[in-house]
């Protein structure tokens, strides 16, 4: 059959070429309003214009390309709307392939100094990414898509199903760089690279990028390539407005953007240009109404242009060219590995997370390439795909590069309460097939004080699986009243600190989530007043104390977009904990209360689900539920029965205040998460939550505590935030309510990440 068809397109082809006229398609960068130029050739082709060569630049180019692989009109516009495209454009991961497994735990850190154990005067600072959108969901998917036909054309972009050229930028060298043979997703990629906004690529060794700096309408390029009797020009990028202080893309723009020719003769053929001063540079979403601008000018005109182009390709001729084309096309299925960068077992261990036994496919190679960028050990990984003509299948040649192995860590959190700290962590990393990792973090701050060491090992076994000790100290104080930052003056009515080692199995659970077995010996100390009357800064505080050894296994899926403010994936888990050991109680004064200790054991289960649904491009809804069932029994007294008892903290400001409302020894409790997404970064979240303790516990006489009736109270808390997303951080101005005690309102700023160490009872 692709012998016959073959035949056919030979012959078709060389009945075209007895036809004296050719026709050349030029279409210029503009980012998203480039899909005017998917109309244009819609129209084109419903009226049966040839188009035999076609050369762009940025969007025109990536569009040129897609025409020139046998992409329909309608095939372009389904992949910018679909999911992937969406992701990748965006630099987000697609949750399906996040390796939940091997990623790292969330610290506060947002400016990041890696150190080259190999030159200690190299000391490089990554506060600021190096592109807007983060490259790696590109660099797999231009490989997905460009591959096949870039093995189909041996390279040589003439052999396309229309022949294609398109132009980048050598910044260093100061001239523009037409691309005609390579790799054709390489070609596109650097033609689209816009400095700050994509990461550019390396061709010939030297950095490319976007080709509107210096050419943004390639009409010398088809005229000196290809020489048609009649060009089709398609223009729509803006003139480049006057700089303004408050738009710092703009700036960019008028940075980098060198003056490019927008001409084209009119005895040299037909010029369209497009004003979409209301589309924006990343507005994929409008590709339809865009699309449909280009399609009606083009409908417009076509009286003129069939009145310069008076040959005609049918569409049944056009869909069996593409179809024989099409045929020729090879799967995208892999047979070998090959890794360039990093040593020996660096290679090794990324080489190992593609490789099998048998050939593997495009979505296998996928799922792969996710898993290795999953512990952010890696900094870049660019694969290509490289054709075996005998084996009729590819070789994955991977260049990747290393995270240096020694990393320092900044951060903290900054709120108009006492909930400030300052965090600092040291990171060794190491990436082969027995992988170390070892963390050193402390925080300090007014309210919460902690300093966590662990060391994790991947272990090279058929299951993947690590080992991880872990040791935690830490200090939360909770006051009446609010100041800034650290004062050994100011008294706490609460003060929970803990110790405690653990040593963690883990165990990959599919794709998304894991399974963490863990045996762990701890000392809890509590100093709390058991009445809110006395005068904190003269009396002591009782104490109790608990040494337990704990036991736990947890089942944990989180794949949510940010840790604070998310507005999309899920966190779901489940807790088993078994936990036995002694509790002391020491009051004060032991005229009101005897000194007393007790053996404790119980189980406890806890099931948490936190989900987020889009609404539409602008609106999210969030839902939120959490379950605690627990056979720990009541201890000494009331407050230190409130303080050991699980709280659901659902909101940053939650985690930082002690509300006896919401916390008890079993509950229910759920709630919902509106959301507008006013911009891609900035949202307005409410949060409405609704807490049912399975039964509350009271004060009775002598401070002793009791359990009330099965789900005869109820507590509420909400929240309103303004959440700007800095991608390493976040600034919120929130006003939040809980219905005890009484008109609790709290109104305040934070700027940061609030990350609390695991704690031992998790």
């Amino acid at each position: 059959m692709k012998r016959i068809l073959s035949i056919l397109f030979t012959v078709i082809c060389g009945l075209a070429c007895v036809q004296a006229q050719t026709v050349g398609l030029v279409l210029s960068g503009g980012g998203a309003k480039g899909i005017a130029h998917i109309g244009i050739i819609k129209a084109l082709e419903e009226n049966n214009v040839p188009i035999d060569y076609v050369a762009g630049t940025s969007m025109g180019a990536i569009v040129g390309a897609w025409y020139a692989m046998g992409y329909t009109p309608d095939e372009m516009l389904d992949l910018i709307l679909s999911e992937d495209f969406n992701l990748w454009s965006r630099g987000i991961f697609d949750k399906r392939y996040v390796y939940y497994f091997k990623k790292p735990d969330p610290t506060p850190e947002i400016v990041t100094f890696n150190v080259a154990l190999q030159d200690s005067t190299k000391f490089e600072p990554h506060f600021l990414p190096n592109s807007l959108i983060n490259p790696f969901p590109m660099n797999y998917a231009f490989m997905s898509i460009f591959a096949p036909y870039s093995a189909q054309c041996e390279g040589n972009f003439d052999n396309l199903f229309v022949p294609f050229r398109a132009v980048a930028s050598d910044v260093y060298h100061k001239r523009e760089v037409i691309l005609r043979n390579g790799d054709l997703g390489d070609a596109v990629r650097a033609s689209m690279s816009f400095p700050f906004v994509f990461k550019p690529i390396e061709i010939d060794s030297v950095l490319v990028y976007d080709g509107g700096i210096y050419n943004n309408f390639p009409v010398d390029v088809m005229k000196s390539d290809f020489n048609p009797d009649i060009i089709i020009g398609s223009i729509v990028a803006a003139k480049l407005d006057k700089p303004k202080e408050d738009d710092l893309m703009n700036q960019i723009e008028n940075m980098v953007m060198q003056k490019s020719d927008y001409t084209l003769d009119p005895e040299d053929g037909i010029l369209m240009r497009f004003n979409l001063s209301d589309v924006g540079l990343l507005d994929f979403p409008k590709a339809r109404q865009i699309a449909k601008i280009g399609y009606d000018r083009t409908i417009a005109m076509m009286d003129s242009i069939k009145s310069r182009i008076p040959r005609e390709l049918s569409q049944d001729t056009r869909q069996l060219q593409r179809m024989v084309f099409k045929s020729k096309t090879p799967d995208l299925v892999f047979d070998k590995v090959s890794v360039e960068g990093g040593n020996h077992q660096q290679r090794e261990y990324i080489r190992r997370q593609f490789d099998s036994d048998e050939p593997f496919s495009d979505e296998q190679a996928k799922a792969a390439y996710y898993k290795t960028i999953s512990d952010g050990k890696i900094s870049d990984l660019i694969p290509h795909a490289r054709y075996d003509k005998e084996s009729g299948m590819f070789n994955l040649d991977i260049k990747a590069k290393v995270h240096d192995q020694l990393a320092i860590g900044m951060g903290g959190f900054i709120s108009s309460t006492s909930s400030n700290q300052i965090y600092i962590g040291a990171h060794y990393r190491t990436v082969s097939l027995n992988s170390l990792d070892l963390d050193l973090g402390g925080q300090i701050g007014q309210s919460y004080t902690s300093g966590m060491l662990s060391a994790r090992f991947d272990l090279k076994t058929v299951i993947p699986m690590y080992l991880k000790l872990q040791a935690v100290a830490s200090k939360q104080k909770f006051y009446q009243n609010e100041t800034l930052f650290y004062s050994d003056r100011m008294p706490s009515f609460i003060t929970q600190s803990e110790q405690y080692v653990k040593l963690r199995l883990g165990l990959p659970f599919l794709t998304g989530s894991k399974a963490v077995v863990s045996v762990g010996y701890g000392s809890m100390n509590d100093k709390y007043y058991q009445s809110n009357t006395v005068d904190f800064s003269k009396n002591e505080q009782d104490r109790s104390r608990y040494n337990l050894l704990v036991a736990s296994m947890k089942f944990d899926q989180n794949n949510l977009n940010n840790y604070m403010y998310p507005t999309s994936g899920t966190d779901c888990s489940v807790l088993g904990l078994l936990a036995y050991g002694k509790e002391r109680f020491k009051p004060y004064n032991s005229n009101l209360q005897p000194h007393s200790k007790q053996t404790l054991s119980w189980l406890q289960i806890e099931g948490n689900i936190h989900t987020y649904f889009p609404l539409g491009n602008k609106f999210v809804l969030g839902v939120r539920g959490k379950a605690v069932v627990s056979s720990k029994g009541l201890l000494s007294n009331y407050t230190s029965t409130l303080i050991q008892a699980p709280a659901f903290t659902p909101t940053p400001h939650s985690k930082t205040i002690f509300n006896p409302a919401f916390r008890s020894t079993q509950y229910l409790a759920a709630g919902v998460i509106p959301i507008w997404k006013i911009l891609n970064n900035l949202q307005f979240r409410n949060e409405f939550y609704v807490f049912a303790p399975f039964r509350q516990i009271y004060e009775g006489e002598n401070m002793v505590p009791y359990y009330g009736k099965a789900f005869t109270k109820y507590h509420f808390m909400g929240e309103s935030s303004l959440v700007l997303d800095l991608s390493f951080a976040s600034i919120s101005l929130y006003a939040n309510y809980y219905d005890y005690p009484a008109r609790n309102w709290n109104f305040g700023i934070n700027i940061g990440l609030l990350v609390f160490n695991p704690k031992f009872l998790e």
